[in-house]
């Protein structure tokens, strides 16, 4: 992946959490490109310290995209964007907490 491609992702992610936060229309598509963001920054790898640390790549990433947003939104609204951000880092995909069948 590209350095601009990866811009592109968290500049699109960044886009959709504020229309989201000053409209709430379009929720499935900012968490779609939350979750897009998060895979193409690398926050979803598998590593040594296993769920825990997915969870920690996936909290950094989620802070970055909330500072990303900072300039557009009000407080209630950034309050709004950081409790989804939570919800969204929380929701690690199966298939990256080790279960194996």
């Amino acid at each position: 992946m590209t350095d601009n491609e990866y811009s592109k992702t968290r500049k699109a992610a960044a886009d959709t959490l504020i229309y989201w936060a000053k409209t709430g229309m379009r929720q499935f598509t900012m968490r779609d490109a939350v979750n897009d963001y998060l895979e193409t920054s690398g926050a979803n790898r598998p590593s040594i310290g296993g769920e825990e640390t997915i969870l920690a790549h996936r909290k950094i990433a989620a802070n970055r995209l909330a500072i990303d947003c900072i300039y557009a939104l009000s407080k209630e609204e950034l309050s709004k964007v950081d409790r989804e951000l939570e919800d969204i880092v929380d929701d690690v995909p199966l298939q990256y907490r080790g279960v194996k069948r």
